[in-house]
């Protein structure tokens, strides 16, 4: 029997198409794994890790197991966070869609000046959250801002505006949909300009009006699309903290504060963090779940 000697696997190892391709893509995506580890993967696990032990600040303590989700789950507390979180979320999807989309509608029939429209259309988006903040800050200030100069002219009472516990989560739906009504105009004025002419040809042939046009030809083409931009900005709502920080901080009594600006402020005041810790867990779950969705309804997943 011959022997094989290292120098003839080696050459066979280089002759193997399959081998060579696998340390070729190895060495496309090691570094993206590393850095996925390195950023997303091990910070997830330190939260884990700190949701079921006691700590005090990084320290940690002794384990408790489920007794920190037990004890967090059901309290009022994080019962009054869950509402203003789902709240927030869908009170500003209920506002920012259908009005996006509506612009996008009319911006599809203005025969010129479309682009200077849309370029207008998208300042607020391009604007940083703190920035939005600040100016919304002083649009709404009870003493000198324009708005409520604005009422005090036609007879009314402005009150206390983001400081009224009754009236602040709405003011800040009211701003969070505003800055990110550009985002949907956009992504709705894409899928409008995907609609065949012939289609809407056909529809006027037939006799139909704009109910039709809509139903038959508008809906069935941005459906996809609407749902999807729904998903990406309830994802975005959901961890959304700098323009909840700037407009009210949380306040006033907490009824602006949700699950992701709860766990900002508790981790620099708190000494365990391990409370904060269950409410990342609870978004993190939430957020896949949409994520989960977003890939479903996009048709990125088969099966």
């Amino acid at each position: 029997m011959n022997a094989i000697s290292p120098a003839s696997v080696g050459a066979a190892m280089q002759e193997d198409p399959q081998h060579n391709r696998f340390w070729a893509r190895f060495a496309w995506f090691a570094p993206a794994v590393a850095v996925l580890l390195a950023v997303t993967l091990y910070p997830t696990a330190v939260v884990f890790w700190l949701s079921v032990h006691r700590t005090r600040l990084y320290e940690v303590v002794s384990g408790v197991g489920l007794a920190n989700y037990l004890s967090v789950l059901t309290s009022p507390a994080f019962l009054d966070l869950s509402v203003n979180s789902l709240l927030y979320v869908f009170g500003a999807l209920a506002v920012v869609l259908p009005t996006g989309l509506a612009g996008a509608l009319a911006l599809q029939n203005i025969a010129q000046g479309a682009a200077v429209v849309r370029t207008l259309l998208l300042l607020p988006w391009t604007l940083s959250m703190g920035v939005v903040g600040c100016f919304w800050l002083w649009l709404l200030n009870p003493s000198y801002g324009p708005v409520s100069f604005l009422m005090r002219s036609l007879g009314l009472e402005p009150g206390l505006m983001l400081g009224d516990p009754s009236l602040a989560l709405i003011l800040v739906i009211a701003v969070t949909a505003w800055w990110s009504f550009p985002y949907v105009v956009v992504m709705m004025s894409a899928s409008l300009q995907g609609i065949p002419a012939e289609l809407y040809e056909a529809i006027d042939i037939d006799g139909g009006g704009l109910r039709t046009r809509l139903r038959h030809a508008v809906w069935p083409h941005i459906a996809p699309t609407l749902g999807s931009t729904a998903l990406t900005l309830g994802i975005l709502y959901l961890t959304l903290i700098t323009l909840i920080l700037v407009l009210t901080g949380g306040g006033p009594l907490g009824s602006t504060s949700t699950w992701s600006f709860e766990v900002y402020s508790s981790a620099f005041r708190s000494v365990d963090l391990s409370p904060s810790s269950v409410i990342s867990v609870v978004v993190l779950l939430v957020n896949l779940l949409l994520g989960y969705l977003y890939t479903r309804l996009t048709g990125r997943v088969s099966g």
